[in-house]
């Protein structure tokens, strides 16, 4: 369920980012903290409730799309100043869902239970 959710939120952030100019940023932050609560939800509650084994592979992986959408929050809300988010750098704010999506993805298509 959480995978099409997040199919949607993928679509969305791309969305946004070619309507940029509607003032969308709230918007791609917003989409980027569900994502990342999706993520989570999935790594710790739905694998443990359905005995599906994370690799620590996945787990890094888990950790750096965190660390990735805090870093942009945190630039977002003027904690520090990121110069490649003027410009060009509306991108990476779509990063993070596809991240999620990926990483979703390859999770669901390799389950191994116990």
């Amino acid at each position: 369920m959480l995978w099409y959710v997040q199919i949607l939120i993928f679509a969305a952030a791309i969305y946004i980012y070619y309507d940029m100019k509607a003032g969308g940023n709230l918007g791609q932050v917003i989409l980027a903290v569900i994502s990342v609560l999706s993520l989570t939800i999935d790594r710790f509650y739905y694998s443990k409730k359905i005995g599906q084994d994370v690799y620590f592979s996945y787990s890094i992986a888990y950790g750096l799309i965190a660390l990735f959408c805090l870093m942009l929050v945190l630039a977002y809300v003027g904690v520090f100043h990121l110069e490649i988010l003027n410009t060009s750098g509306q991108i990476l704010w779509i990063m993070t869902p596809a991240f999620v999506l990926l990483w979703k993805t390859k999770f669901i298509a390799f389950r191994e239970w116990k």
